[in-house]
């Protein structure tokens, strides 16, 4: 990137660019100037590029996955033998932090695979959106009220919307 060594590969780049910024800017903390602001998808990913940056990473994505899959099982654990809370409560401190760890693991994974973790949710919402939308056209064009249907009605309705919607998203 500067200078006259040659760069591995674009990781090694982004690191050594990194190393330059670092001594030329002052910069001090593996996580300098990483506004506490940003929104919390973008926030993640940014502080777990500057971890990799100096070296704490994974060694490969699938041990990123393992992580996520170990964060799973430990809100499974946490969430074993609770009743679920009504809704728009405060949540559990030590329920909100397992789902903090899932999602943060969830965004790690995103990472290893070059996936900007935001994108890919707005994405997703964006197809839950559409589903649900299809979902009720179809109910209606059948009669039947989407929102009274019942969730078993619903479900087969939504599985119907996304396979109409399949190519097209």
């Amino acid at each position: 990137v500067v200078g006259v060594e040659q760069a591995a590969d674009a990781d090694d780049a982004r690191r050594r660019w990194d190393h330059v910024k670092v001594a030329t800017e002052g910069r001090e903390g593996i996580f300098h100037d990483v506004p506490g602001s940003l929104p919390a998808l973008p926030l993640a990913r940014k502080l777990q590029r500057r971890a990799a940056a100096i070296g704490f990473d994974y060694d490969s994505e699938r041990a990123a996955f393992a992580d996520l899959a170990s964060e799973l099982e430990e809100l499974r654990a946490e969430l074993e033998g609770r009743s679920e809370p009504a809704g728009e409560h405060e949540p559990e401190r030590r329920v909100a932090d397992e789902i903090g760890d899932v999602l943060f693991a969830c965004v790690n994974v995103a990472r290893r695979w070059n996936c900007d973790p935001e994108l890919a949710l707005r994405g997703a919402a964006g197809r839950f959106r559409r589903r649900v939308e299809g979902a009720a056209e179809l109910a209606a064009g059948e009669g039947v009220d989407f929102a009274g249907a019942g969730v078993g009605a619903q479900e087969t309705y939504y599985q119907r919307a996304k396979a109409a919607l399949q190519g097209a998203e």
